[in-house]
């Protein structure tokens, strides 16, 4: 049932929007920079950024391994991003069967659970695009419902295993693997739970120590640049960062719909939790939904959802949709057992058919802002990034969002976000910029502004969306100018973010 309501899905998704999976490319740059540590990793070995150069700005390395084969196997552009759809699309209906597998033969009664459980991942609109999308969100709902798997049957070694994995699929999924054991066993066996959770710390501080190693002999510093260029460090719990998350990000993702009924179902887990003589169903959806609860918590104090509406933001999110979403099944589940007898299976329907319909019912408008999202990267970051194949290897591109500008581009690209220039986030940046001074540079407003020395006839090209932007909440149309820093532009200052740096063009 799930594997056939994730091929409906994927066929609506098709059927709205056909050039999507066919012919358009990815709804984030930043998926263009997993094809990029790929495409390195395939042809040297090397997770790197520029050829030959070991980079950190990949946070998902075990999906760029993934990728790597595709890159391989792949003649030309458009297989690699067709094949990289379809592989996230199986990734997704893998864990949709897992969920299922999960409440089926977890300790949850009856096939109602796992059926309802696994379609409302299946079809769930958001998860379903984000599969397609080139980035690692399938990866990471798949290595979470393998730990809801091995977590309700008290498996250890699966436990282990798919902790030390979820370091390199997504790091934030080690949440699930310590909470949700806890949660689930805290109250029965509370010695199982406190095993699977000290057995999944072990496995994640293994991966976190070896990926830690590896980024002190590139970059000196032990975690991804992505960590320093976008983690919210300032303090571990900022109000606003948690209301923007829980009210504008999740508010907009069904089948939540609106705060009350998410908190609403939080506290209600909890009191499910707390309740000596709760049924094992009952546990088990209280403790999904709180594991969920947990991992949107620690996402949004790490990365604070400044565009909730936006799938740049949305993506961080996503994974806590599958124990969530599994968790209300089984909460429901619970809620129609106190229904008398007589009337218990058509409520069983009605229920079931209410939750397909809130999860299903944006598919449409969903389905096309992420069609119109890649539209847009394909208009603006690809088109740049296939202007930089005419330079040669000896440029230097200075760029803003540096996905598809090195994946298409022949030019030595420094990543003015830091992500993939680590050497930009300490106090050497100044020093690191005048050591390669830019042929090109990228101005795109709001990001990185000229503020001295804009030439009035230095060569510029100008891209820009042929459709309503939507990759961000913006309201303007969002454009980036490709400038050829040649002599005439010889030096002036660029403001990076809140920075300000000089530059002086190459000779």
């Amino acid at each position: 049932m799930p594997l056939f309501a994730a091929a409906c899905a994927l066929a609506a998704l098709h059927l709205s929007n056909p050039d999507y999976l066919l012919h358009a490319g990815f709804p984030l740059d930043d998926a263009w920079i997993h094809a990029v540590y790929a495409r390195e990793l395939a042809h040297t070995g090397t997770l790197a950024y520029n050829p030959g150069i070991a980079a950190t700005g990949e946070t998902a390395p075990a999906w760029a391994l993934i990728l790597a084969v595709i890159h391989r196997m792949a003649p030309g552009v458009p297989s690699v991003v067709f094949m990289t759809k379809t592989v996230g699309f199986l990734f997704h209906a893998l864990s949709a069967i897992l969920v299922a597998l999960a409440l089926r033969r977890g300790r949850a009664e009856g096939t109602w659970p796992a059926l309802v459980g696994g379609t409302l991942v299946a079809i769930h609109p958001d998860l379903l695009a984000a599969s397609v999308s080139g980035m690692e969100v399938p990866l990471a709902t798949a290595v979470i419902a393998g730990l809801v798997v091995s977590v309700f049957r008290g498996r250890a070694t699966g436990v282990a295993l798919l902790a030390t994995v979820a370091v390199a699929a997504r790091p934030e999924t080690v949440v699930i693997a310590i909470v949700l054991p806890l949660l689930f066993w805290g109250r029965s066996r509370a010695a199982m739970g406190v095993r699977l959770a000290l057995v999944a710390g072990v496995g994640a501080t293994v991966s976190m120590g070896l990926l830690a190693i590896r980024n002190m002999i590139v970059s000196g510093l032990p975690l991804p640049a992505t960590f320093y260029a976008k983690a919210h460090t300032s303090s571990l719990f900022d109000v606003r960062s948690q209301v923007l998350g829980w009210v504008g990000e999740l508010g907009q993702l069904p089948p939540v719909g609106s705060v009350a009924f998410l908190l609403g179902l939080v506290m209600l887990s909890a009191v499910v939790l707390i309740r000596r003589r709760a049924d094992v169903t009952a546990r088990m959806g209280a403790a999904l939904y709180l594991a969920g609860a947990a991992f949107c918590a620690v996402s949004f104090a790490l990365v604070p959802p400044a565009d909730p509406g936006a799938f740049y933001w949305q993506r961080y999110v996503l994974p806590a949709l599958l124990p969530m979403l599994a968790g209300v099944a089984l909460l429901a589940k619970v809620a129609i057992d106190h229904i008398p007898g007589g009337t218990r299976s058509v409520a069983s329907v009605a229920v079931a058919a209410c939750l397909v319909a809130a999860t299903a019912w944006t598919a449409p408008s969903r389905f096309s802002r992420f069609a119109n999202d890649a539209h847009n990267i394909d208009d603006v970051q690809v088109q740049l990034g296939r202007t930089l194949a005419t330079a040669a290897p000896s440029d230097i591109a200075w760029m803003v969002d540096a996905g598809a500008a090195r994946y298409f581009g022949r030019a030595f690209v420094v990543d003015l976000v830091g992500l993939n220039t680590p050497m930009l986030l300490g106090p050497g940046a100044q020093a690191f910029l005048d050591l390669h001074p830019p042929s090109y540079l990228d101005v795109f407003a709001g990001w990185s502004d000229v503020k001295d020395g804009w030439p009035s006839v230095t060569p510029a090209r100008v891209f820009q969306p042929s459709t309503p932007y939507t990759v961000s909440a913006s309201a303007t149309m969002r454009q980036h100018v490709l400038v050829s820093c040649d002599p005439l532009l010889f030096q002036g200052q660029l403001r990076i973010g809140p920075r300000t740096v000089a530059f002086r063009c190459a000779q």
